[in-house]
């Protein structure tokens, strides 16, 4: 498969990053090898850029892009989340994340899309876990409509999660109709409504907010002194998820705020923040990447 994805928010990543010659550095999300592509440049020789993915095709994919770097890239087929437990603690000078799906996984016939007919499958790893038919056909209303509460801020989510449970479901379309029996009368905001439905379910299979708080806590972890962390989120629940973690590494001070005086030490505190502000893609990106709309970059460095 060739990729035709554009990597959002890439020199923002890269001037952040500030990648040096003597580090190594950890790409979390590989997608299609924009971000890694221009991390490797930089970094110098002998150095290794580690490069993580649960989708075995889109690591083979993405290969004869990198294949010049030879062993400088190191791929792991695996979640982030296996982060810690695969690199030691402060050995990187950085580590990025670009958060949610890829084109990869949107023309992989594999559910992700509801723009096509496609089986329910929505697994970032097609080759192992539960995928999202058999998640629809064991879960309950009640957790259903949690899920598209919480994932994607979704209204009447008691009423969608009954109806999508009253189908038989087999393909994209099957939920799509059941969606469009809910929204039917909100024309213009369809699609938007179908994407957040499948973002909602999606994140359940994958496990992904867990995920994310697992592995930006290892990477804190595994930065040096200096050491840059770059993220970037394209929804509010994600964004929850880093802000919540990071914030606890930014405390000094763990104690109860009913304690007279510290008892814990009072340094705890791994990182500061680099932006106050999330940066956001220029006008000039968003004209020519659409998908880059809701991208939000925050950056962090180890002190």
């Amino acid at each position: 498969m060739t990729y035709n994805h554009t990597s959002v928010l890439l020199n923002e990543c890269v001037e952040s990053l500030q990648v040096r010659l003597d580090f190594d550095y950890a790409d979390c999300t590989l997608g299609g090898g924009g971000h890694s592509e221009k991390i490797a440049e930089l970094m110098g020789e002998g150095r290794r850029l580690h490069c993580f993915d649960r989708d075995i095709d889109a690591i083979n994919a993405v290969k004869p892009r990198l294949a010049r770097f030879g062993e400088k890239i190191v791929y792991h087929h695996m979640p982030f989340s296996n982060l810690g437990t695969e690199l030691a603690p402060e050995t990187l000078g950085g580590v990025l994340y670009d958060l949610g799906i890829s084109f990869h996984h949107l023309s992989g016939n594999r559910g992700f899309s509801f723009a096509g007919n496609e089986p329910l499958d929505m697994r970032m790893d097609a080759t192992q876990g539960e995928n999202a038919l058999d998640y629809l056909r064991r879960v309950s209303e009640d957790e259903l409509a949690k899920a598209l509460r919480e994932n994607s801020d979704l209204e009447m989510s008691r009423r969608l999660a009954k109806r999508i449970l009253s189908k038989a479901l087999a393909t994209a379309q099957d939920l799509n109709n059941a969606i469009e029996d809910v929204y039917g009368n909100r024309r213009k905001d369809l699609n938007s409504l179908k994407a957040r439905v499948y973002q909602a379910i999606r994140m359940e299979i994958n496990g992904e907010i867990e995920e994310i708080k697992k592995s930006v806590a290892a990477a804190v972890l595994c930065l040096k002194s200096g050491g840059r962390l770059c993220v970037i989120t394209y929804h509010s629940k994600e964004a929850r998820a880093v802000k919540d973690v990071l914030s606890f590494f930014e405390k000094n001070c763990l104690c109860n705020v009913n304690m007279p005086v510290c008892v814990c030490g009072g340094n705890n505190r791994k990182i500061r923040k680099v932006n106050k502000k999330p940066l956001t893609p220029s006008a000039d990106e968003l004209k020519k990447n659409s998908c880059s709309r809701s991208a939000a970059l925050r950056v962090y460095e180890r002190i």
